[in-house]
């Protein structure tokens, strides 16, 4: 049996630091004339997505090349496209299956303390070596209830994968396996990140002008 019953593997990519990066201006890239008064530059170009993503896969791929229980769960709908991009750069040996779960924490008003879970194939999750793909990692609620509930399906291990971590000092313990970037505490939109639906087509990581998000 690949992993430990109920394990949680151990951190094996960490993430690449630009807390301290200036941003990019706008006008380096080629971005839509809707979006590009609406941000205030862009901290990661699309290449450099691209590159991590492919670093993360071949991560993933060493740990499960041989493993026919390997179950990738998606968390939608920021990390659609981490996902795919991610499982298109995977060389496994063997066939898998996927899973999606949705997760819902912000509505039109606060964000609540525990979101709303909704997985897809439940009974698939059992003997599993699973992996929750999100998008960003940041005060790390949704995630830890993700992992408390994939649990209770008695799966054989569960792991996280993030594109991206935002530096925060989090109440919850929740520590990636394979991680991209470690952001400071900014609004980023891009590369399915989204403010109020929008944004989430932009290619490249931007970072949203203070004057969208109001008070």
């Amino acid at each position: 049996m690949h992993g430990e019953r109920h394990g949680y593997l151990r951190p094996m990519q960490s993430p690449i630091d630009v807390r301290d990066r200036e941003c990019y201006t706008v006008d380096q890239f080629q971005i839509s004339e809707a979006y590009r008064s609406d941000l205030e530059g862009v901290l990661i170009p699309r290449d450099e997505i691209e590159d991590r993503v492919a670093q993360l896969a071949a991560a993933v791929t060493d740990e499960h090349r041989s493993n026919p229980d390997f179950y990738p769960i998606c968390v939608l709908k920021g990390a659609m496209r981490f996902f795919v991009d991610l499982l298109r750069e995977l060389e496994l040996a063997v066939p898998y299956s996927e899973g999606i779960v949705h997760s819902s924490r912000y509505q039109s008003g606060p964000a609540a303390a525990t979101p709303d879970v909704q997985f897809f194939d439940e009974e698939r999750l059992a003997g599993k070596d699973v992996l929750l793909v999100e998008d960003i990692l940041h005060e790390g609620n949704t995630l830890a209830t993700l992992r408390d509930r994939v649990e209770a399906f008695d799966p054989n291990s569960v792991s996280i994968a993030t594109l991206f971590e935002v530096d925060f000092d989090r109440d919850v313990d929740v520590d990636p396996a394979y991680s991209g970037f470690l952001l400071p505490d900014s609004f980023f939109v891009g590369y399915g990140l989204d403010y109020e639906e929008r944004y989430r087509d932009l290619r490249h990581l931007g970072v949203l002008n203070q004057e969208i998000l109001g008070d």
